[in-house]
């Protein structure tokens, strides 16, 4: 009999990632509320800001994704022990070094904690544990990693913009699990798979346009690799009626990555672009986790080894709808600032979109206990 999923073990990379989350939350709001005149506690420089929520909580995300749940999925078995230890205490490093101020050490942890992930990653590219030779979505996520590695790199080198070219890594990263996953949604596995790969190097060109300041061009690219995305998917053409609530989030996902290529291709003032970047950091990427995992959690229970006994609901939870609201309609304050530049929507903006992420990630945690309880 085959490994048993085991959810406790992501407890040591899940752990700085929220510290991360709640101080780079914290910052950002921060930040935010000093737009608007009004004090806040917690002060983080806007480095601190990026590090704390890409390499950090982003990196925490994404690793106990590969690590874990993607991995047994594929493989039959989660990462091991050594592994998990090593990327876990990058990740400590990390917390420490960007709230010490120490960029070096920041930059040094987040580097290495890519080159944990695409050294394992070596396991996608292997035979899956039901003999199903790997496909896109396999060869994508080698590829978003050493495309994140590759343009770090280079910005650090080259002075470009660090915070762009360290939001790839996420972005791209969602686009990879997407060409598996949003079969979850759709009930179909997409079928043009070059057109799927064409949305990720469409994407990766407009990350590294947009990194070295060619902004105009990046945005025009960023749209056309929504739109082959979009088609890619197969969520213009597929409706499942039992899933319509996912739906409804993961087209909310791509009219925030469309209108932050908008935004860009406009070329528009500084806070605008601040809007473009968090329309893909918190609008995209959380719209197409509140729009996939919820699903995906229900088929870890295939792997556990008892009998799971799940009672039929009706309609969509009351907190899925929740954290789906306060998400868009934080994003939808924080674009409302930057049009009108009313003091209240930079003051509500962070503490909306903080509370649907933690309260989403304690509800997935609940259930990820359940099911090992």
């Amino acid at each position: 009999m085959g490994e048993v999923f085991t959810p406790r073990r992501v407890i040591p990379v899940m752990a700085p990632g929220l510290i991360s989350l709640v101080l780079g939350g914290l910052g950002g709001i921060g930040i935010m509320w000093s737009w608007a005149g009004t004090s806040f506690p917690i002060k983080l420089e806007v480095t601190q800001h990026f590090y704390l929520m890409i390499a950090g909580f982003f990196a925490a995300l994404i690793g106990n994704e590969l690590l874990n749940v993607l991995s047994m999925e594929w493989s039959g078995r989660q990462a091991g022990g050594i592994t998990l230890a090593l990327y876990a205490a990058l990740l400590w490093a990390l917390l420490a070094g960007t709230v010490a101020g120490a960029a070096w050490l920041s930059s040094a942890a987040y580097l290495a904690m890519l080159l944990v992930l695409i050294t394992y990653s070596r396991t996608y590219l292997k035979p899956s544990k039901m003999g199903f030779r790997p496909s896109a979505y396999n060869y994508l996520i080698v590829a978003s990693l050493a495309a994140s590695i590759a343009l770090y790199i280079t910005a650090w080198i080259g002075g470009g913009d660090l915070g762009v070219a360290m939001l790839i890594f996420p972005v791209s990263m969602i686009y990879a699990v997407m060409a598996r996953d949003i079969a979850l949604v759709t009930g179909r596995r997409p079928a043009r798979e070059r057109l799927g790969v064409l949305a990720f190097l469409l994407l990766v060109a407009s990350f590294a346009m947009w990194t070295f300041g060619i902004v105009e061009a990046a945005g025009a690219l960023l749209a056309a690799s929504g739109a082959a995305s979009i088609l890619f998917s197969g969520v213009a053409q597929y409706a499942r009626r039992e899933k319509l609530f996912s739906y409804v989030k993961i087209w909310s996902a791509y009219l925030w990555l469309m209108a932050a290529g908008l935004i860009l291709f406009l070329g528009a003032p500084t806070l605008w672009r601040d809007v473009a970047t968090h329309a893909l950091a918190l609008g995209f990427i959380f719209n197409i986790v509140f729009g996939v995992d919820v699903i995906l959690i229900d088929m870890i229970a295939t792997q556990m080894q008892k009998r799971i006994v799940v009672k039929p609901r009706r309609g969509v939870p009351i907190l899925e709808v929740v954290t789906f609201l306060l998400l868009n309609v934080g994003m939808l304050a924080r674009a409302g600032y930057a049009y009108a530049y009313t003091p209240s929507l930079a003051v509500v903006s962070g503490p909306l979109v903080g509370i649907a992420i933690v309260a989403f990630l304690l509800y997935t945690q609940r259930r990820l206990m359940q099911l090992s309880a």
